[in-house]
C-alpha cells in the first residue's frame, strides 16, 4: 500500500473497549511474544502481563501499555492482528460478523483491521511469528518426526538388499489420474477387448499411460480433501511418504501441523480414543504446553493436514469424525484406499486415482537400480509390464541384485521373483510383522490354494475375472485389484483380478501341483488351438516342483506329494512337447507366445534347474538344438545357455541360423559355446545390434 498519514496510535484508541475482547480471542499470548520479540514489551513486563489473574485483564494491560508507548508501539500492535486476522481466513467465530439484537453491526475486527493502510513491508509476514512459541517448537518437532517416518519407510525397503549392494531408495515418480472412476460399462468393455488381445498387446495394457497432470508437491499444495485410491503394492504409501517429506523440507515460519497414521497398525488408534489422545499419545506429544499447542490445534485447524494411510473401515469414531468434519472442521484430509473401500467416504475429496509406474518411469527406475543389468529386465515384456506395480519392480530389483556374479553367471529364474514377491506380499499385508513368514504361509495354505484353484479356472477361461472366489483373507486379497459393477441402480458386485496376468498363471501353476492328476490333461490341452494359452503356467510348476530356496510349495503341499510328482512330471512334459508330429504342427503356428519346441522346453529346464532333467532332454535331442529363426532376448539366452551348459561329456551341435538376438544376450550364450562342437551362424541376419565378426571370432575361439 501507498504511505499512509494516519495514526496508528489514533486508529487503536478509539476502539480499546472493543480490542479489549477481541485480543482475548485471538490469543494473548501469541500477541506478547510478537511484541517481546520485537522490543515492545521486555521481559519483565511479560512476566508482569501474563502474571495476570485472566485473558481479559491481559488484553487490557497490553492495550494500555501499548498506547502509553506511543506511535510505533501501536503499529507493531496493529501488524500482528493483521498477521492473526489473515491467518484465520475469517474462520474463526470471533470475526465473524456478530448483531445486536436491534440489528445493528457490532464491532468487526476483520474489516476494521483491513481498513488500515499499512505502509509497503515485504517483511511483516516474515517478521511476526504466527503463534506461541510452544506451537513453533511442536511444529518442528512434527517435521523432524516426518523426515524420520520417510526415512523409516524407504529403510525398510532397503533392507531387503544384501548389505554390500543396497541401492539409494527414493521416491520415483507415479502416474496419477484425476479422471474420476471407470464406469461399469467400460470395464466389462475393457475385458472383452482385452481377452481377444494377443498375449504381448495385453501384457502392454498394465502400463499405465505417462501423465503429468499433477505431482506430489501439487498435493501438498492444495486446500482441498484428497482421497487417493489404487490397487495394493501401487505406491499409495510411498506417495504419502512424499507427501510427508515434501511439507517437511519447507522452510516456513508458517504455522502449520502434519500427522501421519499408518491404519494397517491398528495397536495405534484404541476405541473411544480422543483427538488429543490420537494426535499427541498415538502420534506426538509436545514437549511442553500442552494444552496451550492443542487449543491452537483445535482453533485453527484450517493449518492442520491429517494423512490416514490405508483405511479399510470407519470403526473408530474418532478417526470418522475427523474425516466428517465433525472435528477439525477445516483440516485437510488425505486418505489412501482400495477401490473397493472409496465408498466409505462420502464428503468432499477430490479423488486421484495412483495407477503405478509408467514405461519411461520403469526405465529410469531400473536404470538407476540395474546400471546394464537393467536390459535383463527390459527386454522381457513378462517382466517389464509387472513392474508397473512398484511393489513388484522392488521385489525383482532385490532378485537381481542378490545373485552377484560370483554367485551366478545367469540371473533369477522368473519364477523364484514370483516366488520372492508371494513371500514379500504376504509378509507386508500381515499385521504381524515379526511372525514366521513360513508359519504364516502354513496358517494361509487353504486360503492361498483357495486363491490359485480361482486363478486355474480364469486361466482355463482365458478371462482375468475371479469368479467364485470366496476369501476374505486380507493377506491373500493383497495380490488382488476389486472390480466394483453397478448391476442395479441400488446395487453393486465385486469381482476381483490379479495386479497382472502373470501372477493368475503362476497360482494356477501352484493349483496344479496340488490337483497332478490334472497336469497331463493340460499338457495336452496346450496342444490345441483353443487352450495353448495355457502352456505358460508349465515353466512355474517346473520351478515350484525343485526344493531351491525360497520355499514356499512345501508350506502348502506336503512334500511327498511334490516329489511323487516330480518322479514323472519332467519326463512326461519332455515326451509331450517333443513328439516329431508336435515339433511338426506347432513350427508354423503363430502363438501369442512362445512356440511349444526346443526353446519353450529350454525355459522350463533353465527354470527347474535341474542338471540331470537337461542331460536326458539332450539326448533325447541326440544333442542337436536347433534355434533357426528363433528371436531370443536375454531370459532365453539365458536359458539355452544353461541348458547347453549341462552337457558335460558330449558335444552339442547349435544351429543358429538367421537368429535375432541381442548384444546382451549373445554375451550369456558365450559362456556356454565351449560345450559346441559345430555351428550354423547366418552372418547377414544374425544380431543386428552386435558387432559380426567379433561373434563369429567368439564362436571360432571357443569350439576349436
Amino acid at each position: 500500500m501507498a504511505c499512509s498519514t494516519e495514526s496508528a496510535r489514533d486508529y487503536v484508541r478509539p476502539v480499546r473497549y472493543h480490542l479489549v475482547r477481541e485480543l482475548k480471542n485471538l490469543g494473548v499470548s501469541v500477541i506478547v511474544e510478537n511484541l517481546n520479540e520485537h522490543g515492545v514489551f521486555h521481559d519483565e513486563e511479560v512476566s508482569n502481563i501474563k502474571a495476570e489473574r485472566t485473558d481479559y485483564d491481559k488484553s487490557r494491560t497490553i492495550l494500555d501499555k501499548v498506547i502509553k508507548k506511543g506511535e510505533a508501539a501501536c503499529y507493531k500492535l496493529l501488524q500482528v492482528i493483521d498477521m492473526i486476522c489473515r491467518r484465520t481466513s475469517g474462520r474463526i467465530s470471533s470475526l465473524s460478523e456478530e448483531m445486536t439484537e436491534a440489528g445493528t453491526k457490532e464491532f468487526d475486527l476483520l474489516s476494521w483491521i483491513s481498513s488500515f493502510p499499512f505502509r509497503e513491508d515485504t517483511e511483516m509476514e516474515i517478521n511476526y511469528s504466527q503463534g506461541p512459541r510452544s506451537c513453533h517448537r511442536y511444529k518442528a518437532k512434527l517435521k523432524s518426526k516426518a523426515q524420520d517416518r520417510s526415512k523409516e519407510f524407504w529403510m525398510r525397503n532397503k533392507n531387503l538388499f544384501e548389505e554390500v549392494c543396497r541401492p539409494d531408495l527414493s521416491y520415483s515418480s507415479l502416474v496419477l489420474d484425476t479422471q474420476g472412476r471407470v464406469s461399469s460399462s467400460k470395464i466389462k468393455k475393457g475385458k472383452r477387448k482385452k481377452g481377444k488381445m494377443s498375449r504381448p498387446k495385453k501384457l502392454k495394457t498394465y502400463i499405465p499411460e505417462d501423465r503429468q497432470e499433477i505431482s506430489p508437491s501439487d498435493l501438498l499444495k492444495t486446500n482441498k480433501n484428497i482421497l487417493l485410491v489404487g490397487k495394493p503394492g501401487i505406491g499409495k504409501t510411498a506417495l504419502s511418504h512424499e507427501i510427508l517429506r515434501l511439507w517437511a523440507e519447507i522452510d516456513s515460519r508458517e504455522l502449520e501441523y502434519m500427522f501421519y497414521f499408518d491404519m494397517r497398525e491398528t495397536s495405534l488408534v484404541r476405541d473411544g480414543m480422543s483427538l488429543e489422545e490420537l494426535l499427541f499419545s498415538a502420534y506426538s506429544e509436545p514437549d511442553e504446553d500442552k494444552e496451550e499447542v492443542f487449543q491452537d490445534i483445535k482453533k485453527y485447524s484450517d493449518n492442520v493436514t491429517v494423512v490416514f494411510d490405508g483405511i479399510t473401515d470407519l470403526s473408530s469414531s474418532v478417526v470418522r469424525r475427523i474425516v466428517e468434519k465433525d472435528l477439525l472442521p477445516n483440516a485437510k484430509v488425505i486418505i489412501t484406499c482400495r477401490p473397493d473401500d472409496e465408498d466409505l467416504f462420502s464428503g468432499d475429496f477430490d479423488r486421484v486415482e495412483v495407477k503405478g509406474f509408467s514405461e519411461q518411469t520403469i526405465e529410469k527406475y531400473f536404470s538407476a537400480m540395474l546400471g546394464m543389468e537393467q536390459k535383463k529386465v527390459l527386454s522381457n515384456l513378462e517382466l517389464l509390464t509387472l513392474c508397473h506395480v512398484p511393489m513388484y519392480a522392488l521385489m525383482v530389483v532385490v532378485c537381481f541384485l542378490y545373485e552377484t556374479p560370483e554367485d551366478s553367471p545367469q540371473p533369477c529364474s522368473m519364477t523364484e521373483i514370483y516366488i520372492n514377491i508371494v513371500r514379500f506380499c504376504l509378509q507386508t499385508s500381515s499385521n504381524n510383522k515379526d511372525k514366521n513368514l513360513n508359519t504364516l504361509i502354513k496358517q494361509k495354505s487353504a486360503d492361498l490354494l483357495t486363491l490359485a484353484e480361482a486363478a486355474f479356472h480364469a486361466t482355463e477361461e482365458k478371462t482375468v475375472s475371479l469368479t467364485d472366489l470366496h476369501c476374505e483373507d486380507s493377506c491373500v486379497l493383497s495380490f488382488l485389484k476389486p472390480l466394483v459393477i453397478k448391476v442395479a441402480p441400488t446395487e453393486t458386485t465385486t469381482t476381483y483380478a490379479f495386479l497382472h496376468y502373470t501372477m493368475q498363471e503362476f497360482f494356477a501353476a501352484m493349483w496344479l501341483l496340488k490337483n497332478p492328476d490334472k497336469i497331463k490333461e493340460v499338457f495336452q490341452q496346450c496342444l490345441t488351438e483353443e487352450r495353448k494359452h495355457m502352456k505358460h503356467m508349465i515353466p512355474f510348476m517346473c520351478r515350484l516342483l525343485t526344493k531351491k530356496s525360497p520355499s514356499l510349495m512345501e508350506h502348502l503341499i506336503p512334500a511327498q506329494e511334490l516329489k511323487k510328482t516330480s518322479n514323472w512330471f519332467f519326463k512326461e512334459m519332455i515326451s509331450t512337447f517333443f513328439s516329431g508330429q508336435c515339433m511338426e504342427e506347432e513350427a508354423h503356428t503363430e502363438d501369442t507366445g512362445l512356440d511349444v519346441g526346443i526353446l519353450f522346453l529350454c525355459q522350463c529346464l533353465f527354470e527347474s534347474q535341474c542338471p540331470d532333467t537337461c542331460t536326458s532332454f539332450l539326448e533325447t535331442l541326440e544333442y542337436q538344438l536347433d534355434l533357426s529363426s528363433e528371436s531370443l532376448d536375454s531370459y532365453l539366452c539365458c536359458a539355452v545357455a544353461y541348458v547347453v551348459s549341462q552337457s558335460k561329456e558330449r558335444k552339442i551341435q547349435l544351429n543358429l541360423e538367421d537368429v535375432s538376438v541381442s548384444a546382451q544376450g549373445m554375451s550369456c550364450l558365450y559362456g556356454c559355446l565351449f560345450n559346441v562342437q559345430w555351428y550354423v551362424l547366418n552372418m547377414s541376419k544374425c544380431c543386428s545390434v552386435y558387432n559380426m565378426s567379433y561373434i563369429a571370432d567368439l564362436i571360432i575361439d571357443c569350439i576349436e
